[in-house]
């Protein structure tokens, strides 16, 4: 088991900053950054975006990835730092990410 730990830096980049160190960086744009968490045959999808609300800050969102799919069993934490939301998710040792800025995949993460 391992932790992830989701959440913004600055105005333009959203990642996972406790096991891969993965981040995606959409150029201040304020479209939302995705990333599909993936193990044990089920999927969450984590979505950050900053100033949806015109506040400075971002906003975290979780949600299945497919209707089918059963929820994951995880411990899920959300806290507050600063002005970004951060969420923390346990998952298993084999879990996959992917990805997308808008909904277009990065393949530099493929």
């Amino acid at each position: 088991m391992k932790t992830l730990r989701f959440e913004g830096h600055s105005d333009d980049t959203f990642g996972e900053y406790e096991t891969t160190h993965d981040d995606v960086d959409n150029c201040g744009s304020g479209r939302p950054i995705q990333c599909v968490v993936e193990a044990d045959s089920t999927a969450l999808v984590v979505t950050g975006q900053y100033n949806r609300h015109g506040t400075g800050t971002w906003d975290i969102g979780i949600s299945l990835q497919d209707e089918e799919l059963s929820l994951p069993d995880w411990d899920i934490r959300v806290s507050f730092e600063g002005y970004t939301t951060v969420l923390e998710i346990d998952v298993p040792d084999d879990v996959e990410l992917t990805w997308y800025n808008d909904g277009v995949r990065m393949e530099e993460y493929a």
